[in-house]
């Protein structure tokens, strides 16, 4: 789910990315919020504060500190990021819209200093373009011939309409 909609935001020329929009459902950012918590134990990554957070309807369990790594078998890192610069009570930003955040929140904050939030590696632009170019590729899945004979109904068992309800319609004369 986090590739496709990334995907979506990478590459689909439809999108209005002149703001912030939701990783999950593509909505304007105001509608949906996420908040962040660190996790359990000493050396936890952070997660999704799921009680805070609010608006979105896509409800998808993910394992954050994996999903903002890009990996070969996730290349998607689009997860949502706490902004350095927002207050601590303001919502997360999605990384792919973080510069858009950043731009219109922050523009005389120096951006070479957060450049490093935003910016993807050449393995991930390339793998997401790769998701993208399959996007609309669907697999179709044959199944195996049955090997039992096909079902054949007999005269006696079939659906016949008897002749006494048959109306034939006799059009009048033109006169």
């Amino acid at each position: 789910m986090l590739e496709h909609i990334g995907a979506h935001v990478l590459h689909d020329q439809s999108l209005d990315r002149s703001m912030p929009l939701c990783g999950l459902c593509l909505h304007p950012s105001p509608l949906c919020q996420f908040f962040l918590k660190k996790g359990r134990g000493a050396h936890a990554s952070l997660t999704v504060n799921q009680a805070a957070s609010k608006g979105c309807l896509i409800k998808l369990k993910y394992s954050y500190g994996v999903a903002s790594k890009s990996t070969a078998s996730s290349p998607c890192s689009n997860v949502p990021i706490h902004c350095p610069l927002c207050p601590k009570s303001d919502a997360a930003i999605w990384r792919y819209f973080f510069k858009v955040h950043f731009q219109q929140k922050h523009p005389n904050a120096p951006f070479a200093q957060y450049e490093n939030i935003w910016k993807l590696t050449t393995f991930e632009l390339t793998e997401m373009k790769q998701i993208w170019a399959n996007h609309m590729k669907v697999t179709i899945k044959h199944t195996k011939k049955s090997k039992l004979p096909p079902l054949t109904i007999s005269e006696d068992h079939c659906a016949q309409i008897p002749a006494r309800y048959f109306i034939i319609f006799i059009p009048p004369p033109n006169n």
